[in-house]
C-alpha cells in the first residue's frame, strides 16, 4: 500500500472523516448519488439477485440507496468513523476491509456479481494494479466492476511519480476536509493497461467539471 494511501487513511482516521461526514449532513449531494445509483442499476439491468460489494463506501450513500431499493449489498471501509456512519444510517451489511492488504476470502464467503470502487483518487498506479487483481479474483464469472478515475487530460499541472502516476496534493475545493489529500490522475491508456487480460469494457464515458471530462467512468466485465 502506497505512502499516499496510508497518509489519506491517517488523515481520515484523525478527524478528516468526521469533517467529511459533517459536510455531507449539510450538503448531501443528492443529485450526484442518485445519478450514480441510476447508473449502477442500468449496468446490472435492475437484477436484484445480484450480490454487490462497494469498496471504500465512505458515508455509505450508494450502499444505502441500493439496499433501500432491494439489492443485496455490502458496504466496506477501513476508517472506523465511516463504518460507524454506515451503521448509523442503517446499512445492514458493513465490513471493515482494506482491499490492498486484507485477504478477500477472509472477509467474504462469496464471489460478488458487482464490485464498485467510486472516487478513490488516493490510489496510485501500484495501488490500482493491486485493486484490479483483487476485484478480478473477487468477482463471479462475467462479473462487473464499476470504477472511476480522475482524468489526467484535464490536469496538466500534475507531477509524475517514478511508477508513472500523475499526481498532486491539494485541499478539496468544496472544503470537505481542511487537510491536503493525494490525487492521482489516469489516462485512457493507463486504464487500458490496468484492465488488460482481466476486463473488457462494457461501458465508458467522461463526466464532471465544466467540460464534463474530470472523470473517466467505466463498467468493466471480467474476462473468464
Amino acid at each position: 500500500m502506497s505512502e499516499h494511501n496510508i497518509n489519506t487513511i491517517n488523515m481520515y482516521s484523525s478527524g478528516g472523516a468526521q469533517e467529511y461526514i459533517g459536510h455531507n449532513e449539510i450538503d448531501p449531494e443528492i443529485e450526484k448519488w442518485e445519478r450514480l445509483f441510476n447508473y449502477v442499476e442500468n449496468q446490472i439491468k435492475r437484477d436484484k439477485t445480484k450480490r454487490i460489494i462497494e469498496f471504500g463506501s465512505g458515508c455509505g450513500q450508494l450502499a444505502f440507496m441500493l439496499q433501500s431499493a432491494g439489492y443485496d449489498v455490502v458496504a466496506t471501509d477501513i476508517v472506523d468513523d465511516f463504518l460507524k456512519e454506515q451503521n448509523r444510517i442503517g446499512i445492514n451489511k458493513v465490513k471493515k476491509y482494506n482491499f490492498l492488504i486484507d485477504n478477500y476470502d477472509d472477509i467474504f464467503d462469496f464471489k460478488a456479481d458487482l464490485i464498485v470502487s467510486w472516487r478513490n483518487p488516493h490510489l496510485d498506479m501500484d495501488d490500482m494494479k493491486k485493486l484490479f487483481d483483487v476485484v478480478y479474483n473477487g468477482l463471479s464469472d462475467n462479473g462487473l466492476f464499476i470504477i472511476n478515475f480522475q482524468n489526467s487530460e484535464v490536469h496538466p499541472e500534475a507531477e509524475l511519480l517514478p511508477n508513472g502516476t500523475k499526481y498532486n496534493y491539494k485541499i478539496l475545493e468544496d472544503k470537505q476536509t481542511n487537510e491536503k489529500r493525494f490525487y492521482a490522475y489516469f489516462s485512457k491508456e493507463d486504464i487500458d493497461n490496468l484492465r488488460k487480460d482481466l476486463f473488457e469494457i462494457e461501458e465508458y464515458h467522461n463526466e464532471g467539471g465544466k467540460e464534463q471530462k474530470n472523470w473517466h467512468v467505466l463498467t468493466l466485465r471480467k474476462i473468464n
